[in-house]
């Protein structure tokens, strides 16, 4: 009976520091693919903000590492209610179901939080210590969706923020984008797409350059589109659709071009397009194997993309691979990770590398997710010259893309 005793003790204390979180996270040095850098123990990247901190997440609890400091350091709790999803709280957890991701939140400079966890928003202040849930989504848990994608939160500056909406949506209902004035405290409805139009949104992004919002829509060839706004997404214009060339998860942004990866198993579609903004033409850079999931920028229009493995035709091997893509539009390529969980299974998840979700900085911050070289939830960071000195070239891809009349009515 003692030793039972002890037993439970014990595992109630490991319960009670794995819920707690430590106050600070260190890092330590790591080569890998090629790779010198840093990594911090658990941590989810969210983004770097305009006074170059870069926040990130450990299941439900906020850190911040700010810039010039070598710790992360926690800073709140979101309060997700006692559910089947408040055990993401713990790290036994979130391995023994294979899902590091668990929240995306953004912050203002004032210290407010807008996150998106457990099919809930939340708004609230990480100096004051208040968390309050704002509006439930409406597409979210088993079988239904992850409510929205990293990509499709969207903070326009210290007050407005857009969501998109994000779930499997077999039955084809309406897709919603919803704005908050007031950092995520009330939500509404400023566009929705009609039912049988899309699947869902992979995302919302602004350009720095034009000032122009933008959205990119799925799955099938009808459903794939690439559009933008000048009014708060109150009207929508799309520069393409009709084919897996107009699937994507996320844009980037040069003074010149519009540029994008595909989320396609395609051999004939999938690629890395650019799309001129003064000559409305779009072409393609290279040929891929594999989907884009995610893509950011550096502080120089350096644009870094990375490639996921999930079983598509199109993947001549398991390898994950990040994406250089220079002011030249010059392509080059970095092998990364073996996917680690190819079977089906509890277990099971696409091997993918998360990048940051903004732009400008001077480094990049990625987790490498279900891939054998590297815990699941470790955040790497690895310096602009890191990436740029072990980058190989990829033999670029002749092959321009007229537009349609009826694309170029609605273009820049």
């Amino acid at each position: 009976m003692d030793y039972l005793l002890i037993i439970a003790a014990l595992i109630l204390l490991y319960l009670i520091i794995d819920y707690r979180n430590p106050k600070r996270i260190v890092f330590q040095n790591i080569k890998e693919f090629g790779l010198r850098g840093l990594v911090a123990k658990d941590l989810i990247v969210q983004q770097f903000d305009d006074k170059g901190n870069l926040w990130a997440s450990r299941g439900y609890t906020i850190y911040r590492l700010k810039n010039g400091d070598k710790v992360f350091k926690r800073m709140i709790r979101i309060p997700v209610s006692l559910s089947f999803y408040w055990l993401f709280n713990f790290a036994f957890f979130r391995k023994l179901v294979n899902q590091s991701e668990c929240m995306e939140f953004v912050v203002s400079e004032k210290g407010e939080v807008c996150a998106c966890a457990a099919g809930n928003m939340y708004h609230g202040n990480i100096y004051l210590k208040k968390i309050k849930k704002s509006m439930r989504l409406p597409h979210f848990g088993f079988g239904v969706g992850r409510g929205i994608l990293s990509n499709g939160l969207l903070q326009v500056d210290e007050n407005k923020i857009y969501i998109g909406e994000y779930f499997r949506n077999s039955e084809r209902v309406g897709v919603k984008i919803f704005m908050s004035s007031d950092f995520g405290k009330k939500w509404k409805v400023v566009y929705e797409f009609s039912p049988g139009e899309i699947r869902h949104i992979h995302s919302l992004q602004k350009d720095p350059y034009a000032g122009k919002l933008w959205v990119c829509v799925g799955d099938s060839d009808e459903e794939s589109k690439i559009g933008w706004s000048t009014d708060e997404f109150k009207t929508i214009h799309f520069i393409g659709q009709g084919s897996q060339k107009w699937r994507t998860c996320q844009l980037a942004f040069t003074s010149e071009s519009v540029i994008w990866g595909t989320d396609t198993g395609s051999d004939s579609h999938a690629g890395i397009y650019s799309w001129n903004r003064v000559q409305n033409r779009v072409e393609c850079l290279t040929k891929i194997q594999g989907a884009v999931f995610f893509a950011s920028q550096l502080d120089d229009e350096t644009i870094v993309m990375s490639t996921d493995r999930e079983g598509f035709l199109n993947e001549k091997d398991d390898y994950t691979r990040l994406l250089i893509i220079d002011d030249q539009k010059v392509v080059s390529e970095i092998k990364c990770g073996l996917w680690d969980q190819t079977n089906s299974g509890i277990r099971f998840g696409y091997a993918k590398t998360r990048l940051q979700r903004n732009i400008g900085g001077d480094s990049l911050a990625m987790n490498f997710i279900n891939q054998h070289e590297i815990s699941n939830g470790d955040l790497v960071i690895v310096s602009k010259e890191e990436l740029l000195q072990s980058a190989k070239c990829i033999e670029e891809v002749d092959d321009d893309i007229e537009l349609t009349s009826q694309m170029q009515q609605v273009a820049m």
